[in-house]
């Protein structure tokens, strides 16, 4: 396993890129093949670089042959199986693709693409330490470390590998990426520590893992009932759950031929999340940033435009994991119909824009509305989770920027609009550094106890909200980072002022360390050590911009060449005004604008579309003369 990041996501999606690209999903299994190659060009001309799309395994199975399992993947059984006529119309757009094939996709296909019989009797589910199934549609997921189920896996992953990936792989083909499972292996990226699969093989890998680490004491615990645990067996427990998803990550990527990228996606999670499922996502991050792949996230932890928790997670979770947006909802309505109008998405992506993604996500780019049985969502199932089967009627994803028909949706605005911003500005923020006005560096020991707290707050948590607080109450921002690694120096070549957490109990007064013991509430403790530690620091310098009214979250990136850029965030229900030197930026509720300049003068700027009753963004440059140009969808 290599230490060493790999290149940037979108250099690796598209070689010599020098900006941000664009990755928008295509479920090619909910599309008319008919309307396949229009939609392709339509995405391209709205700005998508790439397309991603999932391979659900139930549709692409069509029986055995042999005594061994069949596959379409060319459409001989029917032409929406055609995906190697899909990669062949993708290539004459000029389209990259990121090709997805699970085993498990979710994607809000029928039991996550897998096939009937890998959920039902003579399979292992995927049970947790705590006894709780990890269920689909109502039916118990797989265990993938089940050893049958892992064999009918290879068979699935080989096809895919040697009748799709193989004759299509760049530059000579589209597929300029692979997806290494889904939300770790199979949705469970997230979940809380004693809710990781701990079937009779994941036990039998853990032990071996404890043994090969020299501690048989411990590996005789591992298939004892979790009570009879040490806290030591916890805590490698809390670990070995990042690297139990490595090492499927690293199986599927075996499969596959070299050239392709390989990109693996992990859910953020909420600072308010139960059962301390912050820590145990943090506690993952040991294995999944040193695992050589590309690691980005997906988004589904509420609307950052909308909710200040929401935007603190998204905080936390892009300044600790310092990973690449790789699915962002463009049209999911079901809990908020403000994801199906251009300000939210294009607010959430200019936020992990400015916060370092290389990336924008759309998902889907496509609102998609023919699919049959195989794909459908088993009604039963669904309401037996409590979920109402209509939510999952055509189209999928009723707000995407483009309908199958061809015609343009609400979201094409601010698609169009990323796009163009990225085109001409996309260098220059791809050549900045986020201004960091000091730096909390954490000791991973704590997440990886805390994630077997359940009373109080847990340090990590707590440090989460005291970042996003100093941000919101002082316009400082206080970055995250791990302990074992240097963080880097401000983009002038100076150090960046750092403080410590570490696990322990207390041994001293120093000013910039703090010890937490381990697994235990902070009790305030860890907010109070972060207001001090940010009180003694100087203003910001250069100034960001203060707010009036406290609302706004406001950014800087700096760069060579006297570049500056400037992210102004408003996540609450009020307008608020923000001022810089020689500028005055009026936010309303839910907008954003990012603002980019050199030496002083305005180059450009970007701003979320107006929202309904909301008012638009405005902006009065007042200061040195400057080529006010304001972005706007072609």
């Amino acid at each position: 396993m290599s230490n060493t990041p790999p290149p940037t996501l979108a250099r690796a999606l598209v070689p010599g890129s020098n900006r941000p690209v664009v990755v928008g999903e295509y479920p090619y299994y909910r599309a008319d093949p008919g309307n396949w190659a229009a939609n392709l060009r339509a995405l391209r001309a709205l700005g998508v670089d790439v397309v991603s799309c999932y391979l659900p395994w139930r549709f692409h199975e069509t029986g055995t042959q042999d005594g061994a399992a069949a596959f379409d993947f060319t459409g001989k059984t029917d032409p929406q199986r055609d995906v190697v006529g899909l990669l062949e119309l993708a290539a004459a757009q000029g389209l990259g693709v990121l090709l997805k094939p699970g085993p498990f996709i979710h994607a809000e296909v029928q039991l996550g693409g897998l096939p009937d019989r890998l959920c039902g009797p003579g399979h292992t589910p995927y049970t947790g330490l705590d006894g709780s199934v990890l269920t689909s549609q109502g039916k118990p997921l797989p265990s993938l470390l089940d050893p049958a189920v892992r064999a009918e896996t290879e068979v699935w992953l080989k096809a895919v590998a040697d009748e799709v990936v193989a004759g299509a792989v760049a530059p000579h083909g589209p597929v300029v990426a692979v997806q290494l499972g889904n939300e770790g292996t199979c949705g469970d990226a997230h979940l809380p520590v004693d809710a990781q699969d701990a079937s009779p093989a994941a036990r039998r890998a853990f032990a071996r893992w404890l043994a090969g680490r020299g501690l048989p004491d411990e590996a005789a615990l591992a298939d004892q009932d979790v009570s009879r645990w040490t806290s030591a067996t916890r805590q490698s427990w809390s670990r070995w759950s990042g690297q139990a998803v490595v090492d499927l990550w690293d199986t599927i990527s075996a499969f596959f031929p070299d050239g392709p990228a390989r990109v693996a996606n992990v859910p953020l999670t909420g600072t308010t999340a139960p059962r301390a499922a912050l820590d145990a996502w943090a506690a993952r991050q040991r294995a999944i940033q040193g695992s050589g792949h590309h690691v980005g996230h997906t988004e589904w932890i509420g609307n950052p435009a909308r909710d200040t928790d929401a935007f603190g997670s998204h905080l936390a979770g892009i300044l600790l994991g310092g990973t690449d947006v790789v699915e962002a909802n463009w049209g999911f309505t079901w809990t908020d119909e403000s994801f199906a109008r251009p300000a939210a998405p294009v607010f959430n992506a200019l936020l992990a824009l400015v916060l370092g993604s290389t990336t924008v996500s759309v998902y889907t780019a496509c609102a998609t509305e023919n699919w049959g049985p195989l794909v459908d969502m088993d009604p039963d199932g669904l309401r037996a989770e409590g979920v109402d089967p209509a939510l999952h009627a055509p189209p999928y994803t009723p707000g995407a920027p483009l309908a199958e028909s061809g015609a343009h949706q609400a979201n094409a605005q601010g698609l169009r609009l990323l796009a163009a911003f990225l085109e001409r500005y996309g260098e220059l923020l791809t050549g900045t550094v986020l201004d960091r006005d000091a730096v909390v560096l954490v000791d991973r020991a704590l997440p990886e106890a805390g994630a077997w707290q359940r009373t109080g707050r847990t340090a990590l948590a707590e440090l989460a909200e005291a970042v996003h607080h100093q941000l919101a109450a002082s316009g400082r921002l206080v970055g995250l980072d791990w302990l074992d690694r240097t963080p880097g120096p401000a983009v002038d070549g100076t150090p960046v002022p750092t403080a410590v957490l570490r696990a322990g109990h207390p041994d001293g007064n120093h000013t910039a360390e703090l010890r937490v013991p381990a697994g235990r509430p902070a009790d305030g403790t860890v907010a109070a050590f972060v207001a001090a530690f940010a009180e003694a620091l100087p203003a910001p310098a250069p100034p960001r911009g203060t707010t009036a009214h406290g609302r706004a979250r406001v950014f800087g990136r700096t760069g060579a060449d006297g570049v500056r850029i400037i992210g102004a965030f408003n996540p609450t229900g009020a307008p608020d005004r923000v001022t810089g030197p020689g500028w005055t930026l009026d936010l309303p509720a839910g907008s954003a604008a990012v603002l980019v300049t050199r030496d002083g003068r305005l180059t450009g700027w970007i701003a979320t579309p107006e929202e309904p009753s909301a008012g638009p963004v405005a902006l009065d440059w007042s200061g040195t003369e400057a080529d006010a140009h304001r972005v706007t969808a072609p």
